[in-house]
């Protein structure tokens, strides 16, 4: 296994901790934030290696940019799925939903 699979893998799963903890709370996106935290790191080594960004680089592996990608896809993840329409349930009233038409009557 390279060596920056294992950065990855290990850089991932600490921003994935440390997210935890500053939320309170594993929700069952969790699982989504582990493989957005993954895929950040991976995206942020690359885009670190390609623009050259030398900042915390521990065997050819970039640290810093691979845990500002986890972290910057993690929250693009964590707004998105908030801005995204709920699957909840409306409430039974007893009353049969309106048409727009006959509301207009």
């Amino acid at each position: 296994m390279p060596t920056w699979v294992v950065w990855a893998l290990a850089v991932a799963l600490a921003n994935l901790a440390i997210l935890v903890l500053i939320r309170g709370r594993w929700t069952r996106r969790s699982g989504w934030l582990a493989l957005a935290s993954l895929g950040g790191a991976v995206v942020g080594n690359l885009v670190a290696g390609r623009t050259g960004l030398e900042l915390l680089v521990l065997g050819g592996f970039h640290v810093l940019a691979a845990s500002m990608g986890a972290q910057l896809a993690m929250w693009i993840l964590i707004l998105l799925s908030a801005a995204a329409p709920s699957r909840r349930p409306r409430p039974m009233t007893g009353e049969p939903p309106q048409d727009a038409d006959e509301a207009d009557r």
